[in-house]
């Protein structure tokens, strides 16, 4: 008799799971074959600074079969992910191990403190950002009282003639590279900034160009000091600062 018609069904049902499992066997294999191929092993960042490089490519590697390079660079085409403080981000293939993002950084100068968190705002005095961190480099600002202030709306202050002050001592602090821990407007309306263990005492006036161009070497002169940096009275005519312990 013919070999094909004394198979019985339980020895086809045997060579059927056979072939299945050989079949499942075969596709793992191509498939631990093409992650080790394909294994994301090197990425590079242009633009980031808010994150260190590891604790950035582990918020968009979201599962395992992002850390496969085709996959990672798709995940930015079909679901960008939403990270505190980054306005968007591209990601670039840059080999089958390899790829580069492109970060582009929401652009914040200060935060103000309400209920637990950090209001972080940018250059227009718009709120970009809500969270519980703390930026050491971006100063906290106290002393003024707002109507208004929501995420991603312009913040709205009282006295409004205040409000273009802000900006432009925010603006200035960013411009001469200076890291203030606080911007303090008392009563009056003068104002004070916090450097570490020193205050300095900027007083109230429509312009703080000069105190302000002025503050980085006066800080590099007073650095492990303690005291009061009285600015109050600093133009280009007098240039005296007072430091009061």
């Amino acid at each position: 008799m013919d070999e094909k018609k004394k198979m019985t069904p339980r020895v086809k049902q045997q060579y059927l799971r056979m072939a299945v499992t050989l079949s499942v066997l075969l596709l793992l294999a191509l498939l631990v074959w093409g992650y080790n191929l394909f294994r994301l092993r090197n990425v590079t960042y242009e633009g980031l600074t808010r994150y260190t490089e590891e604790e950035f490519t582990k918020k968009l590697q979201g599962s395992f079969i992002q850390s496969c390079t085709p996959f990672f660079c798709m995940e930015s085409l079909f679901r960008e992910k939403e990270i505190p403080f980054i306005e968007a981000y591209e990601i670039k293939y840059e080999g089958r191990n390899s790829a580069k993002v492109i970060v582009y950084e929401k652009r914040v100068v200060g935060c103000i403190p309400l209920m637990g968190r950090y209001l972080y705002f940018d250059k227009d005095g718009i709120v970009v950002e809500s969270s519980k961190t703390r930026i050491a480099e971006i100063p906290i600002v106290e002393g003024l009282e707002f109507t208004e202030i929501s995420l991603y709306k312009k913040m709205q202050i009282q006295k409004q003639s205040l409000f273009g002050t802000l900006l432009a001592l925010t603006g200035l602090i960013e411009a001469n590279g200076l890291t203030i821990d606080k911007i303090s407007f008392a009563s009056d309306y003068q104002v004070t900034l916090t450097y570490g263990t020193l205050q300095i005492q900027l007083g109230k006036r429509d312009s703080y160009d000069e105190q302000i161009n002025a503050l980085k070497g006066i800080l590099e002169a007073a650095e492990g000091k303690y005291g009061t940096l009285d600015m109050r009275s600093y133009s280009k005519e007098n240039r005296e600062v007072i430091l009061k312990p």
